[in-house]
């Protein structure tokens, strides 16, 4: 049998005896807690024979020797030493030390060894080592995000983890994180924190970046532009890697020159067209690609004006009628504007739609056109909607939004209910005979007005195009 067999066995004998045989030891088995670079003076008062002699005693640590009083030629370990009373003193203690301290107490025949454990717990402050090492952790958008916070540390370490400065809810503590990267928005930095109470806290950090094809988003999908001006087209592009930017026109890359530029600032990304051509204007197309993906968004530069806008001003002027005001803006003159207008019925269904043509009432070339206009004859305590197209030179612009209204003894009740439905494509009223308002009118500073009677519209139209029911 190997002398650490017998210690073993002897170490064995001596745990199972100490539970009954306590009474040979005047000190107690303890565990002692104390932090790094203390001195720890670990008890072993074994009674006396019965001759009066002392009993021999040894100390022993993972089955080494670290001290005999029987062979005071046995050279104890760096920091230990046993005194005359055979208690064992550890100096300047390190975590290292942690741990069982067996005190063995050889008799003579037939009492035997025994034995009492002693245990040394020295407290330290956390340390992390984060996984992956690097810091750096790189997933595509969908795939599991795995890192962890391996911690030491004496209490065990209670581990928190943040992102964005917000805590991460857990169950309970982990010093392993794993999620699914649903979304890019959770790359950032990652920071777990360990505590135990002794020290400072311990802090490492993880950047996390998830791959994905690019994102784009378009302020303007739409441009107002004239010949000869300078026109702004824009996208912004999220996307990691980060994503290669061009931007096309007819299905043809563009050749940047001095009068076609292309400028990048951040995730914006700009083309700007100086000196703008009637050739120029259609739909530009931005385009940005990844390893992951390609992703396409269209910038339309345009010379049709921009859609109406009604303005504050518009009001009710009779039971009756309504005067309307609304501002464009085109950078060529407005030829004429289509008013299109429907009943609104209590239970929301909304009735068909009637439109006018409008002359423009002026030769202005802009870039700011507005007009005012009387519509007549409407019905007492019915809600309307309305809207607004413009042409000039270059077309018809998309229409106004939703404009609600009702007659002066009905204020009309606001919904949020902005729907406006297919347009019809009917025949329209061709010709329709406008009278200037008074130039004293409160709205004079409009290039001119115009009054409409739809009461009589039934009897001018009853063989025509459209018949407007107006009771």
């Amino acid at each position: 049998m190997t002398p650490l067999s017998w210690i073993f066995l002897i170490y064995i004998a001596g745990c199972r005896a100490s539970a009954t045989s306590s009474r040979d030891f005047k000190s107690y088995p303890t565990t002692v807690k104390t932090f790094e670079n203390d001195t720890v003076l670990l008890p072993c008062y074994v009674e006396e024979l019965e001759d009066g002699s002392k009993a021999r005693v040894r100390w022993w640590r993972k089955g080494k020797l670290l001290a005999d009083s029987g062979e005071p030629t046995v050279s104890p370990p760096k920091r230990v030493r046993m005194w005359s009373n055979q208690s064992l003193e550890v100096h300047h203690v390190q975590p290292e030390d942690s741990g069982e301290y067996v005190c063995q107490a050889s008799r003579p025949a037939p009492q035997g060894h025994v034995t009492q454990v002693h245990e040394i717990e020295v407290m330290y402050p956390p340390s992390v080592q984060i996984v992956p090492e690097s810091g750096e952790l790189e997933v595509n958008l969908g795939e599991e995000v795995d890192m962890a916070c391996k911690t030491t540390g004496v209490p065990v370490p209670f581990v928190t983890w943040k992102s964005k400065s917000e805590e991460i809810p857990l169950l309970y503590d982990r010093w392993r994180l794993r999620f699914h990267a649903d979304n890019h928005n959770m790359s950032g930095r990652y920071t777990c924190t360990a505590t135990n109470g002794v020290g400072e806290p311990a802090i490492g950090y993880i950047d996390l970046r998830i791959r994905y094809k690019p994102e784009i988003q378009v302020e303007k999908n739409w441009i107002h532009a004239s010949p000869g001006i300078r026109a702004d087209l824009s996208c912004k592009v999220n996307a990691w890697p980060e994503a290669k930017v061009d931007w096309y026109f007819k299905n043809e890359k563009i050749v940047y020159s001095p009068r076609m530029m292309k400028f990048t600032t951040g995730l914006l990304n700009r083309l700007i067209i100086k000196n703008v051509r009637v050739s120029d204007f259609g739909e530009y197309l931005c385009r940005a690609s990844n390893s992951l993906g390609i992703t396409e968004a269209i910038v339309e530069l345009s010379g049709v004006a921009n859609p109406a806008v009604f303005k504050k001003e518009s009001h009710s002027i009779s039971k009756t009628a309504y005067n309307f005001i609304w501002e464009v803006d085109s950078y060529s003159p407005i030829i004429e504007y289509q008013f299109w207008f429907r009943w609104r019925y209590p239970d929301g269904t909304r009735g068909e739609w009637h439109k006018l043509f409008i002359p423009s009432g002026s030769e202005a070339v802009g870039p700011v056109h507005a007009r005012s206009f009387n519509l007549t004859g409407l019905v007492e305590a019915t809600h309307y909607e309305a809207l607004v197209l413009s042409r000039n030179r270059y077309g018809w612009s998309r229409s106004s939004r939703l404009f609600k209204f009702s007659a002066e003894s009905s204020p009309y009740d606001e919904d949020n209910d902005d729907r406006i439905g297919a347009i019809p494509d009917e025949k329209s009223i061709s010709v329709v005979q406008l009278t200037s308002m008074s130039q004293h009118s409160p709205y004079g500073i409009y290039n001119g007005a115009s009054r409409l009677d739809l009461g009589k519209l039934l009897s001018i139209f009853l063989s025509g195009w459209c018949i407007y029911l107006i009771v």
